[in-house]
């Protein structure tokens, strides 16, 4: 519940629902709705937001420009007009409130005796997502009122050649049969036929505009550069003048669709009306589409079957803790936003770290994902950035992330015939999945710089870390990684018989190990790179001394040593902040070539000296892999959304998902970014369930191994673990830091920590008692 006067949201609907009562919170609050077709759609609590489709090869389509999505209402008696969310007239109206919900969204309000409301859902199936209006005359008096759902029409997002931009090749007409207006594309260069788009509506449209600049007027309309335009829909013409749409058609510039609608409302009479919005190959299958939600009852069973996929494809997963705001968000809004991170990011990094999450509740989703991402593998072992759009740059850490998510993947199903499964190279040519292993491990041998340490290239996990000074810098992080990927393989080639190797890799562990408490421990921390001309997190440095990820990676990948880590850890508690932990401190005051992108921005921003919690979703792991059980919760505490110290009437940032960083700069304060298609959200599902619940994928069966704070005195856990159910319940009766567990399965006390292999296809109780 969001701590103030007037209350802003709640949780509803056992979690699965957030709804806001405010219209206008500090910024937009999404959500996002997509299907396994690649259709998705964002809506803001004022309901408009981006619709695009993204196929198979990561064809983009952004269908609509400038997230124009609007449903506006007029009494054609008064001329005063609203829209149901406030927005854009920005029109005040009683009543508000918007239910985003893990299948849905709703917006309802209440204006001029007219009560209204707005569904919003993508169906399971399909490329287009559906709306239902609702008008019900809550006046004792007869009125009269015009409707006017308005999107833009953009179809973008794939490269051409120069001058064969989109808008030379679209033209729209209104379609009787589909009732509705039609965008059709000529693109000779289009990646697929899925480049038209439409509006359509199940009653019969009283007029329309497929030429925006006819609806919202001249004024209201913008000419960029390259003479493309777009529109504004602030104070469209047509509505706030009292006139009607001028059924116009267009091609070139400014398409969209407007769809108006005239009602007759008797005192206590309501009125539905559906529309479809969306994309297809041809105008037969936009009208198909349209007569199938033209009908209510269909309309309403297909809302009712995403609602239902949506929450059962999370249901194998879930979390119960003293505390209920971890509950509702760790539930399903957090496997909701790990899931729409695939549909929106195409990066072999990024994928990789959200497919490892997805491992703990959508198995084969997950292995579809990592081994998309070995197809963008060369065959030297590096990686591309990103597959859409397409960037090669040479990041030096995807070969890490590709080990690592391999050994994950085969850990969580048992299933060593994946490493035999060939899988093509981005440059050509196919090799088994172990193939792929060996070339990422060699490439991190290979990329090895003077200090014997890895070599940071373009960048490593940080972007924005860019050492422009020196082609040779190394990447102290990166070589932590390096440890632990070689850590892993040695015992994946353990279990398929590769002994030989894995005494390979063991020896490859231990000299790198050895070179970076050599050349990297600088005295109380480890430096952050390398570089001929300065090393970067020192404390001789200029500008930044320490950073979090070169220390929380040395005790991930067992790098630190016994004599080290208590000057480490009390390294990385100096810097704890109210948000969460700086990514690094203090942040650089002016640009050094020596450091590159993060030095260039304001103190306190994004990576320079900002709380980037992903990278504080590192240290939480680092906690938990130490017995530091209340600093993990803490600090996972500090940067769930809407936290104690910093709320979301602060940051901005919705109440239901991560965001990806806090500002600590003073004229940005505690202010995010951006949330939903961040990393933050994988590593905090990981730390939750794998580090303070304990419940950890082994190569032979579900380990527990529980990190709990002395104040949980209980808390339980679902998990689908390869063909079996397990109910796991955590007792900690005597609120004390355990030490030792006692773990019963099915009434029998078991030794050791590991869960017996059941796949049985039946569910297992399993009780874990803490001493």
């Amino acid at each position: 519940m969001a701590r103030m006067e007037k209350k802003i949201y709640e949780f509803t609907n056992d979690g699965n629902s957030c709804v806001i009562y405010d219209a206008k919170p500090p910024r937009y609050w999404f959500n996002y709705l997509w299907n396994e077709n690649g259709y998705c759609a964002q809506v803001s609590q004022n309901g408009h937001g981006r619709s695009y489709y993204l196929n198979e090869r990561a064809d983009m389509c952004m269908i609509n420009n400038n997230d124009a999505r609007y449903f506006y209402i007029r009494d054609d008696e008064t001329n005063k007009s609203w829209n149901i969310g406030a927005a854009p007239l920005n029109e005040q109206v009683e009543s508000y409130q918007c239910e985003h919900s893990i299948g849905f969204s709703r917006l309802q309000s209440e204006c001029q005796g007219i009560e209204s409301s707005w569904s919003i859902f993508v169906p399971q199936t399909g490329f287009q997502e559906v709306w239902t209006f609702r008008l019900k005359n809550k006046s004792r008096k007869t009125r009269t009122l015009s409707t006017f759902s308005a999107v833009t029409f953009e179809l973008e997002g794939f490269s051409y050649p120069r001058y064969y931009e989109m808008y030379r090749c679209l033209e729209t007409s209104f379609d009787r049969e589909l009732n509705g207006i039609y965008c059709r594309s000529a693109h000779p260069f289009a990646p697929h036929k899925r480049y038209n788009a439409y509006l359509a509506a199940s009653e019969p449209v009283y007029a329309y505009d497929g030429d925006l600049a006819r609806f919202c007027g001249a004024a209201g309309s913008v000419t960029k550069l390259d003479a493309s335009a777009y529109a504004l829909f602030q104070r469209p013409d047509v509505v706030v003048n009292g006139s009607d749409c001028t059924n116009s058609e267009a091609a070139l510039f400014i398409l969209g669709g407007v769809l108006q609608h005239k009602f007759i409302l008797q005192p206590g009479e309501t009125k539905e009306i559906r529309m479809v919005f969306g994309v297809s190959e041809s105008l037969d299958e936009a009208r198909a589409t349209a007569k199938m939600y033209a009908d209510a009852k269909r309309t309403e069973s297909a809302c009712k079957e995403a609602v239902e996929y949506n929450l059962d494809k999370y249901s194998s997963l879930s979390v119960t803790t003293p505390d209920s705001k971890i509950n509702h968000i760790m539930n399903q809004w957090l496997k909701k936003q790990i899931d729409c991170c695939i549909v929106g990011k195409k990066g072999v990094r990024d994928n990789l770290q959200i497919a490892v999450a997805l491992l703990n509740y959508r198995q084969e989703k997950a292995r579809e994902e990592i081994l998309e991402c070995l197809r963008h593998q060369f065959r030297d072992g590096h990686a591309v950035l990103t597959w859409y759009p397409y960037d090669d740059t040479r990041y030096s850490d995807q070969p890490f992330w590709i080990i690592w998510a391999v050994c994950e993947l085969i850990k969580e199903t048992g299933d060593y015939t994946i490493l035999q499964k060939k899988i093509e190279w981005q440059d050509g040519g196919a090799a088994a999945v172990v193939e792929h292993l060996k070339a990422a491990a060699d490439c991190l041998i290979r990329d090895k710089g003077r200090n014997g340490l890895s070599r940071i290239y373009f960048a490593d996990w940080n972007d924005a870390l860019n050492i422009t000074t020196d082609p040779e810098a190394e990447s102290v992080m990166l070589s932590h990684q390096f440890c632990l990927a070689f850590r892993e393989l040695k015992l994946l080639m353990e279990k398929i018989g590769e002994t030989d190797y894995a005494e390979f890799l063991k020896k490859e562990y231990d000299t790198m190990r050895k070179s970076i408490n050599e050349k990297a421990w600088d005295g109380e921390w480890y430096m952050r790179a390398l570089s001929k001309k300065e090393n970067i997190g020192s404390r001789t440095s200029e500008g930044s001394k320490i950073y979090l990820n070169a220390q929380t990676w040395a005790v991930l990948g067992d790098v630190v040593d016994e004599e080290k880590l208590p000057k480490l850890l009390t390294s990385v508690d100096s810097m704890e902040h109210d948000f969460g932990f700086p990514l690094n401190m203090p942040p650089y005051e002016k640009y050094s070539p020596n450091v590159g992108r993060m030095s260039g921005m304001l103190p306190g921003l994004f990576e320079n000296g900002g709380v980037y919690c992903h990278a504080t979703g590192f240290k939480i792991l680092m906690d938990c892999k130490l017995g530091r059980a209340e600093k993990a919760l803490c600090t996972l505490k500090k940067i769930m959304p809407d936290s104690e110290k910093n709320p979301s009437t602060q940051s901005g940032a919705e109440p239901y998902v991560f965001t990806n960083c806090y500002s600590t700069h003073p004229k940005y304060y505690g202010k995010s970014y951006w949330s939903w298609t961040t990393g933050t959200s994988a590593w905090c599902m990981k730390g939750l369930y794998e580090g303070i619940m304990g419940v950890k994928r082994g190569y032979d069966g579900l380990e527990i191994t529980p990190c709990f704070p002395k104040e949980w005195e209980r808390a339980e856990m679902t998990r689908h673990f390869r063909n079996a159910d397990y109910h796991i319940v955590i007792e900690n009766p005597q609120c004390r830091k355990a030490v030792t567990s006692v773990i019963i399965v099915d009434g029998t006390q078991i030794k050791g920590n590991r869960i017996p292999d059941f796949a049985d296809n039946k569910k297992h109780e399993i009780k874990v008692i803490l001493q």
